[in-house]
């Protein structure tokens, strides 16, 4: 005669176990798409830090920290982070219009020959670890646009909530830029991890609240009632998301630094 109790225990216990394993697969694939060595070798670039420290704007641990903490702020949480959190809700409906729409715009935000050629080859290195490890096969219209918006894809084909695919990319971000000033100032090793420390504090602090906001402005502009003949309504979607958000890329100064790199006499980072 079965023990119910027993049987519920264990049925209880199997759940839990099937949980775990779920947490520990999304756990490792997470660590995977952060890692500036593997898959995709985003330690070549520097996203401006490399110019930054020759023009004098980074010379040690506090100038870098502030350096970073304003790329965070201005980069990071004011577009790419939202863009990519409106990139996986839109995939999650199969608003494929609005989806390439967000890519584009992401595309034209890269200012600069060097932040463009990072973005293409990022985003072909990584189509290369998904055909070769995954075997999943990355249609080239996918990387038309660049690395976010394949990062996207690839955060909605695992089915990564807009916070897990968000902090991870920022965190991929933030570390390929600490470790590009310790090898270049050079900072010290404890000095790098000081600063990723602080700086994941910051990120910490602002990833759900924005990632809250995206989702709600996402909803309420899907349920507005857009005009049937809108020249083009993805487009609409994105100039209303643009709005409610407060998106922008404009960073002139980082795009100077980034043309100052491409003619910097002694470089070691691609951007």
């Amino acid at each position: 005669m079965t023990n119910h109790a027993t049987h519920s225990q264990q049925t209880t216990r199997t759940a839990q176990g099937i949980n775990e394993l779920n947490n520990t697969e999304v756990t490792g694939r997470l660590l995977m798409l952060a890692s500036s060595n593997l898959p995709i070798g985003s330690y070549t670039y520097s996203q401006g830090i490399e110019p930054a420290i020759e023009s004098g704007l980074i010379h040690d641990e506090s100038s870098g920290l502030a350096f970073m903490s304003d790329y965070l702020e201005l980069a990071l949480c004011r577009y790419e982070l939202p863009l990519l959190a409106l990139m996986i809700e839109a995939l999650m409906i199969n608003d494929v219009a609005l989806t390439d729409a967000l890519g584009a715009d992401y595309h034209a935000s890269r200012e600069t020959k060097e932040f463009v050629y990072e973005s293409s080859q990022l985003a072909l290195s990584l189509s290369a670890w998904l055909d070769n490890v995954l075997e999943l096969n990355v249609p080239d219209s996918l990387l038309a646009h660049g690395f976010l918006p394949l990062f996207a894809h690839i955060s909605s084909h695992w089915q990564l909530k807009p916070v897990q695919a968000m902090t991870t990319y920022a965190f991929g971000q933030i570390e390929n830029m600490v470790l590009a000033a310790v090898k270049t100032v050079p900072l010290g090793q404890m000095a790098g991890q000081r600063i990723i420390w602080q700086l994941q504090q910051l990120l910490s602090q602002q990833i759900q609240p924005l990632a809250a906001n995206v989702q709600q402005k996402f909803s309420q502009v899907q349920s507005m009632p857009l005009v049937a003949d809108t020249p083009d309504i993805a487009i609409s979607k994105l100039n209303l998301l643009y709005q409610q958000l407060q998106i922008s890329a404009n960073l002139p100064n980082l795009a100077l630094l980034s043309c100052q790199h491409e003619r910097q006499y002694s470089r070691l980072f691609r951007s």
